[in-house]
């Protein structure tokens, strides 16, 4: 038999029954560690939902310690409308024990990861499309792909097994570029549907040596590549960052020498310049310099690809002793309460209010265009959230690029390239 690769071992041990073996293709019932649910915005589905366990009968739901629902889009609640949703959903959490992080704590997949619930070798399924980004730590996490009942009503969820993807990256940065640029970089070399279906494991050289703030930055955009889960091997990087947080044992699973990857792509980065993409699509992306000049309404530094503390340290780097552009409104929204607490330690978050940087509180903010900074019709922005889509933060066009550059435009009142202020 063949070799075996780390994800694959871990559906074989979440499958009901466990499982000695799987193959890419074979449709399994899993048991997940923990389930990552939201607050919602739609009351009407909480209300469906209710209704159902009640018309089974369900008057415990098997997970619900493994259940965590965060309150992290439109939060707090910027209308009526969404105040009502959101408390129909708290109602629904409360009725049957469910942990909520509420507002201000911080996106779901980046709160899970720093309060140590999930962990190397776990199975997580998110509601959010970003859920896979917490495969930086070494687990399987997926974003939900169907209904939700059967994780509420009997505990399980079925999955299909993925193929994987390998992506190795190599070299070393150039003096300005950043690990939101090699990310940028990849997705375009690689395109919506380079790993589309598959898993994705990132390796290589530059990972080796990656924070873990990068490594979660590099497996948010795995979904853009049409990835259904990310993947960073844990090592001593990942196990320091993990032990400080843990709040249970936990198992690191380690692929087979013969394992074959269903495709491999190596991708030497020491040559990129700060990269961005351009509206309207994650993929097509290019050279800072090649656009450089575009005239900006907005600047926006956040989301769960970057709005982690290193983000805003190089944020805060190029704004200390500079203002904001008089025409341009610069949204800081970091990505969870560790990081805004940090921020604040530190000293950036200082330096944003002094540069007349709007900040706000942790949340995913205007990434899903529903508060915090969406865009008028003929607005341009400049942002470091995860997607670019038409429509996306509203009726504008979006630029993806590095905080630096995000940071450098604000300043500057159009895309301009950050090498002069790093």
């Amino acid at each position: 038999m063949a070799g075996m690769h780390a994800l694959h071992k871990i559906l074989a041990d979440k499958a009901r029954p466990e499982r000695a073996a799987v193959t890419p293709g074979e449709f399994l019932e899993i048991e997940p560690d923990v389930y990552s649910a939201i607050v919602g915005v739609n009351a009407g589905e909480a209300k469906r939902l209710a209704a159902d366990l009640a018309e089974l009968g369900i008057k415990e739901l098997p997970l619900r310690d493994r259940i965590f629902a965060n309150s992290d889009h439109a939060s707090p609640a910027p209308t009526v409308a969404f105040a009502a949703s959101q408390k129909a959903w708290r109602d629904f959490y409360r009725s049957y024990g469910v942990k909520i992080f509420d507002g201000g704590a911080g996106v779901s997949h980046l709160v899970m990861v720093e309060h140590g619930i999930v962990l190397p070798g776990t199975m997580a399924i998110a509601v959010d499309s970003h859920g896979p980004t917490m495969g930086a730590v070494g687990c399987y996490a997926t974003s939900l792909g169907g209904g939700r009942l059967t994780l509420y009503a009997i505990g399980r969820y079925w999955i299909e097994v993925p193929e994987v993807t390998l992506v190795k990256i190599t070299g070393k940065m150039k003096k300005g570029v950043l690990g939101r640029d090699v990310a940028l970089h990849v997705n375009g070399r690689l395109g919506q549907r380079g790993a589309y279906g598959n898993a994705v494991e990132f390796a290589g050289s530059y990972v080796d040596e990656l924070s873990m703030d990068m490594r979660f930055t590099l497996c948010n955009m795995g979904i853009e590549l049409g990835a259904v889960a990310s993947y960073i091997q844990p090592d001593a990087i990942t196990l320091d960052w993990v032990k400080k947080r843990a709040t249970k044992p936990f198992k690191v699973y380690a692929t087979d020498p013969d394992f074959a990857y269903d495709g491999a792509h190596e991708i030497d980065i020491s040559h990129i310049e700060p990269q961005i993409a351009v509206p309207h699509a994650p993929d097509d992306v290019k050279p800072v310099a090649e656009v450089e000049g575009r005239r900006i309404d907005q600047a926006y530094l956040g989301s769960c690809a970057s709005g982690r503390l290193e983000d805003f340290a190089v944020a805060a780097a190029v704004l200390k002793g500079r203002k904001v552009h008089p025409d341009v409104r610069f949204i800081v929204t970091p990505g969870s309460r560790e990081v805004l607490k940090a921020a604040t330690e530190l000293g950036y978050i200082s330096v944003m209010h002094e540069a007349n940087a709007i900040v706000t509180n942790a949340n995913c903010g205007a990434c899903p265009g529903l508060h915090g900074g969406v865009l008028g019709q003929g607005e341009v922005a400049i942002t470091s959230i995860t997607r670019n889509f038409e429509g996306r933060m509203g009726p504008g066009e979006i630029y993806l690029a590095s905080p630096a550059t995000v940071a450098a435009s604000a300043i500057e009142g159009r895309i301009a390239n950050p090498l002069k202020y790093l």
